[in-house]
This record gives structure tokens, C-alpha cells and sequence, in this order.
């Protein structure tokens, strides 16, 4: 799903306009608040999944960044009207993360963006 379609459909806010290594396409997501898990669930996740990826958080934290750099996950949609600091926002720059926000809850978000084919991190293991 084009990053376009994505913000539309969640009604999002792209808060890092100027980064020319963020990813423009989103075909896979994780939700999760504790970094902790996603790093452990996350881990068996072929390489290739990543690239066009999207961890979707309430977590608006350099955490967060580092746990999608980690999981070489390159977006990151914020839950709930959260909005991240310049300094979470210089630092996705900085790792070609792109950060998105929405008003939505987690739930909502995660419903709207599975009815629209984005598969889901069971759904990847199940491939496999």
C-alpha cells in the first residue's frame, strides 16, 4: 500500500517530509507498545519483510526508533494523536525511518490497515 493511501486512510500526518531514505510503501505490520516484545516476536521475521514494514506504537520515544532500526522495520505509525519531539524526528532522518501519526486508536488503525491488505505479522510466519 503506497504511503499516500496509507495517510489517507488513516486520516495521517507524516511528520518527517524532508527524509529522502524513507520508504514510500507499506505491505506489513506490527503492533505492539513494548519494545521488549517486539523484539523478541519479531526476531524470526524474514529479513526482506523490513523493508516495507511498519511498527505501529503509542511509544513516541528514541526507543521506538532504535527497536524499528533494530527490526530493520522503516516506518513507524504513532497511535492515539501522539506527536514525536524534533529530536525523534531528527533522529528517523538520520535512520531513514519514516514517522507517521494518527489520531486513530491502535485498534482502529491496525482494523483499517488490515482491510486494506496489509498483512500482519502472523500472516508472514504463516507464509513461511
Amino acid at each position: 500500500m503506497e504511503l499516500t493511501e496509507v495517510l489517507e486512510l488513516i486520516n495521517g500526518k507524516q511528520f518527517n517530509l524532508e527524509c529522502p531514505r524513507c520508504i514510500k510503501e507499506i505491505n506489513y505490520a506490527f503492533v505492539c507498545d513494548l519494545m521488549s516484545d517486539a523484539l523478541m516476536l519479531l526476531k524470526k521475521m524474514p529479513s526482506h519483510i523490513g523493508a516495507h514494514g511498519a511498527l505501529v506504537t503509542g511509544l513516541v520515544t528514541n526507543q521506538a526508533l532504535r527497536t524499528a532500526e533494530i527490526l530493520d522495520l522503516e516506518t513507524i505509525i504513532f497511535v492515539r494523536g501522539k506527536t514525536p519531539s524534533q529530536s525523534v524526528i531528527d533522529l528517523a532522518d538520520e535512520i531513514g525511518i519514516t514517522l507517521i501519526g494518527t489520531a486513530l486508536t491502535m485498534y482502529r488503525t491496525s482494523g483499517l490497515l488490515f482491510m486494506n491488505n496489509v498483512k500482519s505479522y502472523e500472516s508472514v510466519l504463516e507464509e513461511m
